[in-house]
């Protein structure tokens, strides 16, 4: 009988076995975590864009609580304020990318430079239905933010010359 050496080590097959076994437990994990952070990157940016949103629609309805109460009768002109706030006016202006510009009433054509917002692909001004003649007129201020994910609408509603709603 011929004697057997004690073996030691792997063989070069079972050390090839057990690299396709890392390389596909490793790329799983990968996969894994490239998902995570994907789901933080898309969840920092939409929390950015509502805390973005809710800064511009605060700043707003500050000015519109400081504003002398007046009858709101008709609408505001379409992506505008128009006079409500007068002698500021809040106004979306176009471009690629469109944003909510603060600037004065007699600036008809939007062309201020002070950005309160920006990603905005939807912005209104308007009278809530059914309201008649009131002392303090109530106006609903709307904003539709997007950059890349699903949009986000955020709404206040604000009483010219301050008060509770």
């Amino acid at each position: 009988m011929a004697a057997r050496r004690s073996q030691r080590g792997l063989t070069l097959i079972e050390l090839m076995l057990a690299m396709v076994a890392a390389a596909i437990v490793i790329g799983a994990l990968n996969s894994v975590l490239m998902l995570g952070f994907q789901a933080q990157a898309s969840g920092r940016e939409a929390n950015e864009l509502v805390y973005q949103g809710r800064f511009a629609l605060e700043r707003m309805s500050a000015k519109a609580r400081s504003t002398a109460p007046k009858r709101l009768t008709a609408p505001a002109p379409a992506d505008s304020t128009g006079d409500w706030f007068a002698p500021t006016m809040y106004c979306l202006k176009g471009g690629s990318n469109k944003r909510v510009v603060e600037t004065n009433v007699s600036d008809t054509s939007c062309s201020g430079n002070n950005v309160i917002v920006e990603h905005v692909i939807a912005f209104s001004a308007q009278l809530p239905a059914g309201t008649g003649a009131v002392d303090r007129p109530v106006g609903t201020l709307s904003l539709t933010l997007q950059s890349g994910g699903a949009p986000i609408t955020l709404t206040t509603s604000v009483r010219l010359g301050g008060g509770v709603l």
